[in-house]
């Protein structure tokens, strides 16, 4: 029998692994995305995070945390480190899909990292802070660009300060179609939205082919909003994504006149939805107005 001596054992602890959610198709994406860490305030120290085959972006070699990363990575190791050192994350796609944003983290994260966040419902208030699972995830919001996923509806808007007199950049709408669950979409600097539903289930009557509801090409569902909103002086290149979601909610109006709050539309299939509020005088005009 042949005896194996073990001379010395290396062991490498990873400080941070993400994994990114769309929050319009609950698909997890990777590809064409960017993501970085560095010490806060410290940029010019910057570590690109490397995709594993799993689609988790892990970092290593991150600056000051060399004695965590080679740690024995056991429980008796992680129930001694406190996420301590102060680093900023930033997400970007390459591809134009989604919106950029930078979020504060402690490292080290022995799981995936989350900020307590479900996209399955509105932002809670406050979040519950950085967290840690095997299942958390990072958001992703669409970008104006972005190509309509097949098979979803598609809410516009083109946010507008009425008070400041500006773009409402970094923004947030979330919408329910029908009985279907809510998305959240975050304006871009802009103040563009461009917010992707889920078709609620068509009116059928059984035994008719066309349904009660008439073709599926003529049907319409009603959609209840809410706008959420800061204004920042000046407006960042590149939002905190803690700071956007927890926007407080602020009154969109039907008219340029401010007269009538506008909570809900209608979503017609096959038809992009466009929120902007009537000109004086019933003409139409290209931006939804806000007020906190």
């Amino acid at each position: 029998m042949t005896s194996v001596v073990v001379l010395e054992q290396i062991s490498i602890v990873t400080p941070l692994a993400v994994v990114f959610r769309d929050e319009a198709t609950l698909g997890f994406f990777s590809d064409g995305l960017s993501a970085v860490v560095y010490p806060l305030g410290e940029p010019e120290r910057t570590v690109i995070g490397v995709v594993n085959r799993s689609g988790v972006f892990v970092f290593r070699n991150l600056p000051g945390l060399r004695a965590v990363e080679q740690g024995s990575g056991d429980a008796d190791f992680w129930a001694a480190q406190m996420p301590r050192f102060d680093f900023v994350l930033e997400a970007r796609d390459i591809a134009g899909r989604f919106l950029p944003w930078s979020l504060g983290v402690k490292l080290p994260q022995r799981h995936l990292l989350g900020i307590g966040f479900d996209a399955g419902s509105p932002p809670a208030s406050p979040l519950t802070g950085q967290t840690g699972s095997d299942t958390a995830f990072l958001p992703l919001f669409s970008a104006a660009s972005r190509p309509a996923p097949e098979g979803l509806g598609v809410l516009r808007a083109e946010l507008w300060d009425a008070d400041a007199g500006e773009p409402a950049a970094w923004a947030l709408i979330e919408a329910k179609a029908g009985e279907q669950r809510t998305v959240t979409a975050m304006a871009d600097a802009d103040g563009r939205v461009m917010l992707p539903l889920p078709y609620p289930k068509p009116a059928l009557t059984l035994g008719s082919p066309l349904g009660s509801g008439g073709p599926i090409n003529q049907q319409s569902w009603p959609v209840a909003f809410t706008v959420r909103y800061r204004r920042r002086v000046p407006a960042p290149l590149i939002p905190n994504l803690v700071d956007v979601l927890l926007q407080p909610p602020v009154t969109a109006w039907q008219e340029t006149s401010r007269t009538t709050a506008w909570t809900s539309a209608t979503l017609r299939f096959g038809r992009d939805l466009v929120l902007a509020s009537r000109a004086d005088g019933g003409g139409a005009s290209s931006t939804l107005l806000i007020t906190p």
